[in-house]
């Protein structure tokens, strides 16, 4: 009796990993945050933990991420900033997973779509300035220690490493959400490169 009930929660257990395991790219995403997010007190480098709430099948689980840029408007004609990324998923049960993401809206803790927690229309931003920034400096990173062909590795990291950010914007002197505010996502699972 004792070992088939060690049969059926291992079986149990095996097929809960498995279905982690593989997230499909572009996959819809609900996460709730668990931590105010601000532009008023986020710096470059701090985390952001959000709990996924949909799909059913990662509910419960955590994403993780940073900020990599926050800055604050001014008071009448102020544009703020908020560029961030999720990194990881770490569901119930199986290995942490890297992840990208990208924002397809959001739902302050008041449950007002696509506005912070003041009433401020927050828009998602196209990063593709940054990207060609960080696309440009892998690259002449890839050229120094490779020549051209590390070049062209180099600008490929680049674009890969910016396509995980999330830049969102609105015109206040601040982008604030509260713990409990979601953030609908599409995420993808990133390859990570092997390290040598």
């Amino acid at each position: 009796m004792k070992t088939t009930v060690l049969v059926v929660a291992a079986a149990a257990s095996l097929a809960t990993l498995c279905i982690a395991a593989e997230l499909k790219p572009k996959t819809d995403f609900t996460v709730k945050l668990l931590a105010p997010l601000s532009t008023e007190t986020a710096k470059k480098g701090d985390k952001i933990t959000a709990q996924v709430t949909s799909p059913a099948e990662y509910a419960g689980a955590i994403m993780e991420g940073e900020v990599k840029e926050s800055k604050s408007g001014n008071k009448f004609k102020g544009k703020s900033t908020l560029l961030f990324t999720f990194q990881t998923l770490a569901p119930k049960t199986g290995p942490v997973l890297p992840v990208s993401s990208d924002v397809k809206g959001f739902t302050n803790s008041k449950g007002q779509k696509n506005v912070d927690e003041e009433g401020a229309i927050v828009e998602k931003k196209n990063n593709l300035g940054k990207m060609a920034a960080v696309t440009g400096a892998g690259a002449l990173i890839g050229a120094l220690a490779g020549g051209g062909k590390g070049a062209a590795i180099g600008a490929g990291v680049g674009a890969g490493a910016a396509l995980v950010m999330i830049q969102v914007g609105a015109k206040a002197p601040n982008i604030r959400f509260d713990p409990g505010a979601e953030i609908q996502l599409s995420v993808s699972p990133r390859r990570e490169e092997a390290k040598k």
